[in-house]
């Protein structure tokens, strides 16, 4: 960078010359981002690896800084232009590193943006990497599942995903699974000093406010939250990796306010987290990204058992819940992908390649990890590929099972139609044969209870003998005709059956 232009000037001149990946750092880009400004803090080590002090940086922290001369950290707390403009002329800092968080807070939410290479670096002096990862939250209240937008969300959506993982619960959460972004730059020296910069996204308020994706119009839902730490974990399902379990408790700083203040206190206790004689500052945010991976890994299995898949094969079930059932099925298996996707790219960043069989290679010979860091890695993304292969595995088995329902239903209801209809014939028939019958008869009785007048040897003998005589020409030719047709209906059954 050029001594004599301010550093945003010299981003201008970078964009001017093809740069379009350092757009997300143009003055009106950065407009939005200025209205919480970011706190940064000044962590300076040891030769040992120890902390020495902590400090809150101040303007002539930036003025007087010495490249190279020292250990330390910059922890960053938020974004704004002016710690865009302090730490990248302070410390050389190649822009594409800014861009890089700037992108990936831009488009987090965006599926078909997400999966963007390694931006090219301007020089190869240092190198730098952004991570996702899940923040399992506890929202105080039962809210329905799906995804929500945080507000204000302004300058970029950011996405929180509601869930509920106990059906039997007593008190009455939920659990919010959050997006958090962190960017490393680190510029190494000969005699082992270094200068690195931790970009942190700020904290959430004591109050949370979201809407649904779904629900139009939108409906703003507030409430208070708390950290999850998953007490429920069983770490036997994560057994294969031991020492990542040691090195990542689920609760260790949960008392703690914020994510910065969390990694001051494991920098000061590096010892307990970090093996090998590997720097603290590259390992540490990882073993957080990783940590929080487990917590979210555990949360997922227990979340996916939760649901309630009962309404799928109740015989009693209605469409409605049918459909939700099915719906809470998309969105886990939705969440999953993402986490997939996710997780590929924070094995990019650390400049390796993953493979959808669990198997993790270096990009090239420079990339710099630590053997224990390498295999936390590989253990994570081998266990979250096996349980999207599970969560396929067991929802095709519910899908197969639902569909031999709906089969089985059909063909129970083709049963019941053909029951009902043979049972209407049926009726039919027997109306049919009383009206046959009961017709004729009631004409006879009404000519056998005539009165007197009508009997042998009266004047109106004659109306009964008119009555009388035809009706039973018709009973007779009726029963002859029944007789007849009966008797050639079995004839040609029995012809057919010979045949």
């Amino acid at each position: 960078m050029s001594g004599i232009a301010p550093y945003h000037k010299w981003i201008q001149s970078l964009i001017k010359a093809g740069n379009a990946n350092l757009k997300y750092l143009e003055e009106k880009a950065m407009r939005d981002y200025n209205d919480n400004p970011a706190t940064c803090t000044i962590l300076k080590f040891t030769t040992t690896g120890s902390v020495a002090s902590s400090t809150i940086a101040t303007a002539d922290d930036f003025q007087d800084a010495e490249v190279g001369q020292s250990r330390r950290l910059f922890l960053v707390e938020g974004f704004s232009q002016d710690s865009v403009e302090n730490l990248g002329t302070a410390l050389d800092i190649e822009p594409e590193f800014f861009a890089s968080q700037l992108r990936a807070t831009k488009w987090e939410h965006h599926d078909d943006r997400s999966d963007a290479m390694h931006l090219p670096y301007v020089r190869k002096q240092a190198r730098f990497w952004t991570l996702e990862y899940l923040e399992c939250i506890r929202l105080n209240g039962r809210y329905p599942l799906g995804r929500t937008r945080l507000l204000p969300w302004s300058p970029a959506i950011r996405r929180l995903h509601i869930r509920n993982p106990y059906k039997d619960q007593k008190e009455r959460y939920s659990v919010g699974l959050l997006t958090r972004l962190m960017s490393l730059w680190v510029k190494d020296a000969e005699n082992g000093n270094f200068d690195a910069v931790l970009l942190l996204d700020l904290p959430l308020k004591p109050q949370v406010e979201f809407e649904y994706d779904t629900v139009k119009p939108f409906e703003t839902v507030s409430t208070s939250w708390s950290p999850y730490g998953g007490r429920f974990i069983d770490f036997a399902a994560l057994g294969g990796r031991e020492s990542l379990v040691e090195r990542c408790p689920p609760d260790i700083g949960l008392g703690k306010s914020s994510l910065k203040e969390d990694l001051i206190w494991r920098l000061q206790n590096a010892a307990s987290f970090v093996v090998d004689g590997a720097p603290p500052v590259y390992v540490i945010p990882q073993l957080v990204a990783l940590s929080n991976w487990t917590l979210t890994l555990a949360f997922l299995r227990r979340d996916f058992y939760s649901l309630n898949t009962r309404d799928l094969t109740s015989d009693h079930a209605t469409t409605e819940e049918v459909k939700a059932a099915l719906n809470d099925l998309q969105d886990c298996r939705s969440l999953l992908d993402r986490c997939n996707h996710q997780m590929w790219k924070n094995i990019r960043q650390l400049g390796l390649t993953p493979s959808d069989d669990g198997s993790v290679s270096p990009m090239s010979t420079d990339a710099k990890l630590p053997n224990h860091l390498l295999e936390d890695w590989i253990f994570i993304w081998r266990e979250l590929r096996h349980w999207i292969n599970e969560t396929d595995r067991l929802l095709d088995m519910r899908l197969a099972n639902l569909s031999i329902l709906d089969s089985k239903r059909s063909r129970d209801d083709s049963k019941r139609a053909a029951r009902i209809a043979a049972d209407s014939a049926g009726i039919t028939k027997l109306g049919q044969f009383l009206v046959f019958v009961y017709t004729p008869a009631s004409f006879a009785y009404g000519i056998l209870s005539m009165g007197d007048e009508f009997l042998p040897g009266k004047s109106k003998f004659w109306v009964f003998f008119v009555v009388a005589i035809p009706l039973s020409l018709i009973i007779w030719f009726g029963l002859y005709l029944w007789v007849r047709l009966t008797s050639r209906r079995k004839c040609t059954s029995n012809s057919d059956v010979v045949v």
